[in-house]
């Protein structure tokens, strides 16, 4: 657990983005999944401001991977999320306002992330499964539409600085 794959900056100024290999069994997979496709937005399938999936008893040990990581860099989990994008799905360019960093754990899926820099500088973070990105909140990102009919699960979360 809490295996540290790297840590680096892909706009060489300071904006250090961390990856992780995490585990998840098929069963807390499905669980994922079956919370997930319940709830629909404008957007995708997403359970964001409806649950905080990490809750859910059977997705315990990927909470306390999570957990773990996070004590590590001094954070402390705020919210969390499950979002499900099928062929055309997109997520436009956003932020995390109000969080110091944030996190996507990539379930399952082959579309990128698409970060940009304050020049709108990308850098395309492939999508590697049971991989944990986490990356300063700030930094504007998107799904751009899923050209073909997969299922990206991933789930995000957004963390605050633990007061000393």
């Amino acid at each position: 657990m809490n295996l540290k794959k790297g840590e680096f900056d892909p706009f060489s100024y300071q904006n250090l983005f961390y990856e992780y290999q995490l585990e998840i069994t098929d069963s807390e997979i499905n669980q994922v999944l079956f919370l997930v496709k319940e709830i629909h937005n404008s957007v995708q399938n997403s359970t964001y401001d409806h649950l905080n999936v990490l809750n859910f008893p059977i997705l315990k040990n990927l909470k306390k991977q999570i957990i773990s990581i996070l004590d590590d860099h001094k954070l402390s989990l705020r919210n969390n999320w499950a979002q499900l994008y099928n062929k055309k799905d997109n997520h436009g360019i956003h932020n995390h306002v109000g969080s110091t960093y944030s996190g996507i754990f990539y379930i399952q899926g082959l579309s990128p992330t698409i970060f940009y820099d304050r020049e709108y500088i990308t850098y395309i973070k492939k999508f590697v499964k049971n991989e944990l990105l986490l990356f300063p909140s700030y930094i504007p990102h998107e799904v751009k539409p899923l050209e073909f009919n997969e299922q990206r699960l991933v789930i995000s979360f957004n963390t605050t600085k633990n007061k000393m």
